[in-house]
This record gives structure tokens, C-alpha cells and sequence, in this order.
């Protein structure tokens, strides 16, 4: 069956954190889908770029998914004031067949609401926190199906390890392969 991911958009999320897991995960064969949490399907993203969402976060059974992405930007102030986004990143840390992945500032929502407690992580290091776990400065960090990034700059690491721990090494080595990041 083929596994499901959700981006979930506020308007200024960071471009780069969004677009590249969702190329990179439909490449690896994962459906992946642009969530508004707002009630418009249109999303603008911190520089500039207006995105069509494929839903609204209201309409769908976001928790039917098999990953959630959260990425940064301003728009991580937007998300972090929704109890809906909240909850729903609090159901998917607490299930293990599910990935929960975070990037850059979205990743110190995750820290906030003590998912880090006892886990490895990173962030972008301005908003980390004492959020009780081990904090990494690299691009990318996988711990049990928690996957966060640092910030724009770890944005392929961040996605090609999403790729490995919905699927599997192999199919983000092939991946690495295939858009040259591995000649």
C-alpha cells in the first residue's frame, strides 16, 4: 500500500522546507499532499511564493496519514496557535508507526510541547530551547520515527531522511542516486 504524507502550509512558511520533502517524497512514491491550516486553499509563503493547497486541515482525516511535516518559516507562529495542528502533532509523536517530521522553527513547536524529552533533535539553533532531549547542530537528525531539521540549508538531508524512515535506506540511497546528490 502506498504510504501518505501531509506538509502542513500557514502563510510565511519557509518555501524550501515545504517544496523540497514534497518533491522528493512523491519521487520516492509517497503521496504527498499540501495541507492549509487556514480556510483558504491559497498559501503564500514567507518569500513570496503563493502555493494552491491540495486541502484545507479542517476537511480532511489528517491522522489517516502515514507522515506529518511541519515546516518553518514565520508561518511556524500561525501553526503553533491552532490546538487542531497541535493535537494532531501530539497524536503522531505518540505513535510509533507513524513519522513525525519538523524543520527549522516548526521543529521548536515539537520542542515546546516536550516531544524532545530524552530523544535526539535539532532546530534552527536561535529558537532551540531547553526542550529536554539531546540537541544536534546538523542538518538532519532520524530518532525512532521522529525526523527534524536545522533550518533551509539541511532541507535535502531533512527530506532523503524522511524518504528512509518511510520507506526505507535503500530506496533513499536510490533517490540520492537518481537527483545526483550521490554521482
Amino acid at each position: 500500500m502506498k504510504k501518505t504524507a501531509i506538509i502542513l502550509l500557514a502563510d510565511e512558511f519557509e518555501e524550501i522546507e515545504a517544496i523540497t520533502p514534497y518533491d522528493l517524497l512523491n519521487e520516492a512514491d509517497v503521496e504527498t499532499k499540501l495541507i492549509s491550516v487556514s480556510d483558504e486553499t491559497n498559501v503564500t509563503g514567507t518569500n513570496g511564493l503563493k502555493v494552491i493547497a491540495d486541502g484545507l486541515l479542517k476537511e480532511i482525516d489528517a491522522k489517516k496519514a502515514d507522515c506529518l511535516i511541519i515546516p518553518g518559516g514565520a508561518g511556524y507562529q500561525i501553526l503553533k496557535k491552532e490546538q487542531s495542528v497541535l493535537d494532531l502533532i501530539q497524536s503522531f509523536a505518540k505513535q510509533p508507526d507513524k513519522v513525525l517530521g519538523a524543520i527549522c522553527a516548526g521543529s521548536s513547536i515539537l520542542g515546546e510541547l516536550g516531544i524532545y524529552q530524552g530523544k535526539n533533535y535539532t532546530c534552527v539553533p536561535g529558537l532551540n530551547g531547553d526542550f529536554g532531549g539531546h540537541y544536534e547542530k546538523v542538518h538532519a537528525v532520524i530518532d525512532g520515527n521522529l525526523v527534524t531539521g536545522i533550518s533551509v540549508g539541511g532541507a535535502m538531508d531533512f527530506a532523503y531522511d524522511l524518504v528512509e524512515v518511510l520507506c526505507s535506506k535503500e530506496k533513499k540511497e536510490a533517490l540520492e542516486r537518481q537527483t545526483c546528490t550521490i554521482v
